[in-house]
């Protein structure tokens, strides 16, 4: 049995769905930030349906517990999260060939300064946002690697669990990473206009969007941590 699917044709049918939503969701993205440069609209459409694949992969567990409907849905949470590890492979390397050119100083928000002779730091922020992008890269490559019948024969069904609740990890790194971009990185700043670099970017036209994201899986695994622990408790609670 593959985790649960019964036939590799259940299974590639399943694949084809959230294949299909994830093109939808990279098409639509990319089409509501057409007012950016081709390059960074396209950093972008990576970026934002990656982070919808793993919003659902997380989001779909808790929110089955309060709301039995979804239910139905738990099941694609693997095809989803194997997705969701692609689509930022590939919004990832866009960034470092197109962004920082593989540069490791560039890649922490640093830039060599003429005048001084040396590297300095330019973007506080954006170091941290790339380094919390990179290790839920890395934890997502892990997860992905470890998301077949044979990780689960070989960890154990107790072990692969809990190795796979590092999907949260992943997640509220990720939260950092878009948070930092979507509301904070393309704002105007002293260095910008220092170094006579644009001040005036255009919206991120989905950044409420992120942050109901980010709320959304909070109050679920509130909700249902409250229900188990009430159905454990009993009558007397």
């Amino acid at each position: 049995m593959l985790l649960g699917v019964k036939s590799k044709k259940t299974l590639l049918v399943r694949h084809g769905t959230v294949l299909v939503a994830t093109s939808a969701i990279l098409y639509l993205v990319w089409s509501l930030n057409s007012s950016w440069s081709p390059d960074m609209r396209l950093w972008k459409a990576f970026g934002g349906v990656s982070l919808f694949l793993l919003w659902f992969s997380v989001f779909v567990g808790p929110a089955s517990v309060v709301f039995l409907p979804f239910q139905r849905l738990v099941s694609y949470r693997r095809e989803t999260g194997i997705w969701f590890f692609v689509m930022a492979l590939v919004h990832g390397y866009l960034i470092l060939d197109g962004w920082v050119r593989f540069s490791v100083w560039q890649f922490f928000g640093y830039q060599y300064i003429p005048q001084a002779e040396m590297y300095l730091r330019v973007e506080s922020g954006f170091g941290m946002a790339n380094l919390a992008g990179l290790i839920a890269l890395v934890l997502a490559l892990m997860l992905c690697a470890t998301s077949c019948d044979r990780a689960v024969k070989f960890l154990g069904i107790s072990s692969w669990k809990w190795l796979h609740t590092l999907t949260y990890a992943v997640f509220y790194l990720a939260v950092i990473h878009v948070v930092y971009f979507a509301f904070i990185h393309y704002t105007p700043s002293l260095v910008r206009v220092m170094q006579g670099a644009p001040t005036a970017y255009p919206g991120n036209p989905l950044k409420y969007y992120y942050l109901f994201m980010f709320t959304s899986v909070v109050i679920v695994q509130v909700l249902a941590f409250i229900k188990i622990v009430k159905k454990g408790r009993g009558p007397s609670w």
